[in-house]
C-alpha cells in the first residue's frame, strides 16, 4: 500500500501512461458485497497521495447508514504518484495544466493537460474496469486546488469523459479565460459541484497575527477563489441551458486546506445522486 496509508479491503499498482514515461501509484478501494447488474459508479480522486486515505474513511463511515447519508458503494480511485510526500508538485503542475499561468512569476513546466486526460480515459479506466465490474455511465472526477481547475477544464472541453465533476477549490485564477472559454463546448448533460472554503478569498482570524499575513492576504484577494467559483457555476449554468447540473457551495469556516475533508463527503453524495443512478 501506499506508504504512510493502510486500508482495509485497497490495494495499490503502479501504471505508466501511453508511450511510456514516468509512471503514476493507482490506490484501489473496493465495495464489500455484490456488485448491482449495471455495475459499481466509480469515484476518481486527484492528488491521492495527500487525500485518499480520508476519501475512503467517508465513504465507509457514511456507507454504514446509506439511507442517512446518502453514500453507498462505489469504487473508489485515486491517482497519485510514486513518491514520498502528499504531492509531486512539479508533475501535478504539468499534469493539470494546458498552459502557463496567467499570474506571473510561474516558470515551471506546463502543458500536459491532454495527454494525462489520456491517460485518465486510455489507460486508467480500461485498468480499473478489469479489476472491478463498473458503471460506464456512473464515473465522477474529483479534484481540489490546480486538479480542480483541471477537473472543470475537462467539463467544458471533454465533458463526455466523466458524467459528474467535482471541483474543490479550484485554481481559476490560473487560466480564468481557458476555462470560462470551454464552456460553449459542452455536449450532453454533466453534473457539477464547485465547492469553497469561506476564507479561501480573506484572511482567517487564526492568521491575522502569524508573520506574513498581509501577503496571503493580499494573494487571497487577488486571486478570489470565491467570487471566481460562484461566478463559474453560473456561467456553467447558463451553458447547460437545464441540461446536466451547475451547483455552487461554500463551507462556512473552512480555509484552502481545511476544505478537503468535508467536500470529500459531499462529492460522494454528489456522485451517487445522478439522476441516471
Amino acid at each position: 500500500m501506499q506508504p504512510g496509508i493502510v486500508i482495509e479491503d485497497s490495494s495499490w499498482f503502479d501504471l505508466a501512461p501511453c508511450g511510456g514515461g514516468a509512471p503514476y501509484r493507482i490506490l484501489l478501494a473496493m465495495p464489500k458485497g455484490p456488485a448491482p447488474p449495471a455495475g459499481f459508479p466509480v469515484l476518481y480522486l486527484l492528488d491521492a497521495n495527500a487525500s485518499f486515505a480520508t476519501l475512503v474513511e467517508a465513504q465507509r463511515r457514511g456507507a454504514e447508514r446509506p439511507a442517512g447519508t446518502g453514500i453507498g458503494p462505489m469504487v473508489l480511485v485515486g491517482i497519485g504518484h510514486p513518491a514520498d510526500g502528499l504531492y509531486d508538485r512539479a508533475r501535478r503542475i504539468f499534469d493539470y495544466t494546458a498552459g502557463p499561468c496567467r499570474e506571473e512569476g510561474e516558470t515551471r513546466a506546463t502543458g500536459g493537460r491532454d495527454g494525462f486526460l489520456v491517460f485518465l480515459r486510455q489507460v486508467l479506466g480500461p485498468a480499473v474496469a478489469a479489476r472491478a465490474p463498473v458503471d460506464a455511465r456512473r464515473q465522477t472526477l474529483v479534484g481540489h486546488s490546480l486538479a480542480g481547475g483541471f477537473v472543470l477544464d475537462v467539463f467544458g472541453r471533454d465533458s463526455g469523459a466523466f458524467a459528474n465533476y467535482v471541483a474543490v477549490s479550484p485554481s481559476i485564477w490560473w487560466d480564468e479565460q481557458r476555462l470560462t472559454d470551454g464552456l460553449a463546448r459542452i455536449e450532453g448533460a454533466p453534473r457539477l459541484a464547485l465547492i469553497v472554503g469561506e476564507w479561501e478569498e480573506a484572511l482567517p482570524p487564526w492568521l491575522a497575527a502569524q508573520p506574513g499575513a498581509a501577503t496571503i492576504a493580499e494573494r487571497r484577494a487577488r486571486r478570489a477563489m470565491v467570487h471566481r467559483a460562484r461566478a463559474f457555476a453560473e456561467r456553467a449554468r447558463a451553458a447547460l441551458a437545464g441540461r446536466g447540473a451547475a451547483e455552487f457551495e461554500c463551507l462556512a469556516g473552512e480555509d484552502h486546506a481545511s476544505v478537503v475533508a468535508p467536500a470529500l463527503t459531499r462529492a460522494l453524495r454528489f456522485a451517487l445522486a445522478d439522476a441516471d443512478g
